[in-house]
């Protein structure tokens, strides 16, 4: 226990968070693992090139896509590792606010044909745009009072300070 209330590991749970991360946490949560356009796995061109020949490399890639995608989903629910968690999920909202405005622009999807499957239109990349931002802000501020984050925070402080006393 002293190991962890002395190192840089208290630093990235450590939350001082205000009232609104705990709403946005768990809106990005839900986000996260009940997706509105469909999964990240399902927005790459490689998933969805022929479905009767998929290789077994395509199918591993998926699977592991979408488990990141459900165990940072629990992170931001449990409030455990936000800030850790919280890089795969702005490169997953990135993705999808990027799928969904190529499929309203045609000079995006030219960009990214081949690479990423157009789905919705430019509201819902408007939508993942700004949650993809407001993660920023959540990288800074933590996981907020309510979480896993703050309890092993006061947790291995107590027990740092008791530590160091002695």
């Amino acid at each position: 226990m002293g190991f962890l209330a002395r190192s840089r590991w208290l630093a990235a749970v450590s939350t001082e968070g205000q009232q609104w991360v705990v709403p946005t946490r768990l809106a990005i949560g839900v986000l996260l693992l009940c997706p509105i356009d469909g999964s990240i796995q399902q927005l790459f061109a490689f998933w969805h090139a022929d479905t009767s020949a998929l290789s077994f490399g395509a199918v591993a890639t998926g699977m592991i896509l979408r488990a990141v995608e459900i165990l940072a989903g629990m992170s931001f629910i449990a409030g455990l590792g936000v800030r850790l968690a919280g890089y795969p999920v702005v490169a997953i909202f990135a993705v999808r606010a990027v799928a969904n405005a190529a499929n309203s622009f045609a000079w995006l999807r030219e960009v990214v044909n081949g690479v990423i499957v157009p789905h919705g239109d430019w509201g819902y990349g408007a939508m993942y745009f700004g949650v993809a931002l407001l993660l920023g802000e959540l990288l800074g501020a933590g996981s907020g009072p309510w979480s896993v984050d703050h309890w092993l925070s006061r947790k291995f402080g107590a027990v740092g300070k008791s530590d160091s006393a002695s």
